[in-house]
């Protein structure tokens, strides 16, 4: 099971955040901005909005690839497209634990 935040996922727009409401007040999980690697900010334009919805999903994509997979097993994907699984699997596992097993903090790009 994993230990991400339960509630639903907002996009906040007006705070430029990702929050949930937690007993009636939004509580931060991340902030919305494009910032270079000196730490100068640039204007929030679609790809930062595009991120924030991707990350406000990730709950439900999580939630939804678990569930395909189960039945993926019960259906022996396995057998029939055992790459595919075993990606499926690393994806699980970042989401869950932050890195998979030999991971190293590589992106995922390079594993897959």
């Amino acid at each position: 099971m994993s230990n991400h935040t339960k509630e639903q996922w907002l996009v906040d727009r007006q705070d430029y955040c990702v929050c949930v409401m937690r007993d009636g007040d939004p509580l931060e999980i991340a902030t919305i901005g494009a910032m270079d690697h000196n730490g100068i900010k640039f204007v929030i334009g679609d790809e930062s909005w595009a991120n924030a919805y991707l990350m406000r999903t990730a709950p439900e994509l999580l939630k939804t690839l678990e569930a395909m997979m189960a039945k993926a097993y019960k259906q022996n994907w396995n057998d029939q497209y055992p790459d595919l699984l075993e990606q499926a699997e690393k994806v699980i596992a970042l989401a869950k634990a932050g890195s998979a097993p030999g991971d190293g903090g590589e992106s995922l790009e390079q594993e897959l």
